[in-house]
């Protein structure tokens, strides 16, 4: 396996050597300083990783090349202490790690990545989605909405106006703005409202609930979007910082697998593709970022996943968990020593049910 990593705070430092001999991991690592000698290299024979410096002005070109020219490639982004990706890159990195870079951790993101990719290549489950009749469409305005949100001269005013489009969607977008969750008592009845009440991230994501989870009806849909809403808040709690806004998304879609038919019960306890699976299959087709797509399928089994500490994934599935009344992944809460935190992410979830009770 190639590796490239490129940027001047990108060093991975003295301890990948032994960390990959110690893993017995077959990888050749290039790390150069100088952001243009590493496009240069990857335009020239690829790399089965890139990881770059977010702080260098050619990270986000680096990472869209590597995408459009080998597809096939680990992307990561590295971000130091405190920073956030930008919309631009969260669609175009797998997964974000922190500067200085720590090798455990890029073998854990790799590992991770290369898993995921198994799962949605796994052909019993493209068989069994694609022998599904009618798949929900892709949420196309939420999808209009982030990319349009990649240029830093795009405001609410535009966002309105895209929204505005679509009666049918903008009264969905006031329910939900107008619910337990969100109104703090004050109706709400128009989009700019919205937008003031809620941010323009929180907006997204319910534009992206009326769109993707609005394809069916009835007592068992109306279950799953009120979990979805429930769990989402709740898992922007138990992840904050740059990564809270990916798994609030990964927990409103953390079911919307359940909603395809054959897969309302499934839930991969038989061997067989699971609910979980056939979400993020969807997921990778409409294009959703990796972040998101990973969290929705390793909720369920959060260690499936090569991910010791907690991030999406593990976001997820706590939140979802709690939100469900279902059983945690128990060795995976000991291995990452979460345990003293169960007590604390309880209460959270108590205090957002106490709201979401009539």
């Amino acid at each position: 396996m190639f590796v490239l990593i490129a940027g001047r705070n990108a060093d991975p430092g003295a301890d990948l050597a032994p960390t990959l001999a110690r893993l017995g991991l077959d990888w050749t690592v290039r790390a150069l300083a100088d952001t243009a000698a590493a496009q240069a290299l990857l335009d020239e024979g690829g790399a089965d990783v890139v990881a770059v410096d977010g702080g260098e002005a050619r990270a986000i070109d680096i990472l869209r090349r590597a995408r459009d020219r080998h597809p096939q490639a680990v992307r990561l982004l590295l971000l130091p202490p405190g920073a956030e990706p930008s919309t631009s890159a969260i669609d175009l990195a797998h997964r974000h790690l922190g500067l200085p870079l720590q090798a455990g951790a890029l073998v854990e993101a790799v590992e991770g990545i290369s898993e995921l990719f198994d799962v949605l290549d796994n052909p019993d489950l493209k068989a069994r989605v694609g022998a599904v009749v009618q798949l929900p469409p892709a949420p196309e305005t939420y999808l209009a909405i982030s990319k349009a949100l990649s240029d830093p001269k795009v405001g609410a005013a535009q966002v309105v106006g895209m929204l505005s489009k679509d009666p049918a969607l903008v009264a969905k977008v006031l329910r939900v703005c107008n619910s337990a969750f969100f109104s703090g008592g004050r109706p709400v009845g128009d989009l700019k409202g919205a937008v003031v009440r809620l941010g323009l991230e929180t907006l997204r994501r319910v534009v992206l609930a009326a769109e993707a989870l609005s394809s069916r009806s009835g007592a068992d849909a109306e279950a799953v979007r009120r979990r979805a809403f429930l769990a989402s808040q709740l898992a922007a709690r138990l992840l904050p910082g740059p990564s809270s806004e990916m798994a609030a998304t990964a927990a409103l879609l953390a079911e919307l697998g359940r909603l395809l038919p054959g897969f309302q019960t499934a839930d991969g306890s038989d061997g067989a593709p699971s609910y979980a699976d056939a979400g993020a299959w969807l997921l990778g087709l409409w294009g959703l970022p990796m972040p998101i797509v990973e969290g929705v399928a390793f909720h369920l089994r959060p260690g499936r996943g090569s991910q010791r500490g907690f991030w999406v994934p593990g976001a997820v599935h706590v939140a979802h968990a709690m939100v469900g009344s279902l059983p945690l992944d128990e060795p995976w809460i000991d291995a990452a020593g979460l345990r003293g935190m169960l007590p604390e992410w309880q209460r959270l979830h108590d205090r957002l049910a106490d709201l979401e009770a009539p």
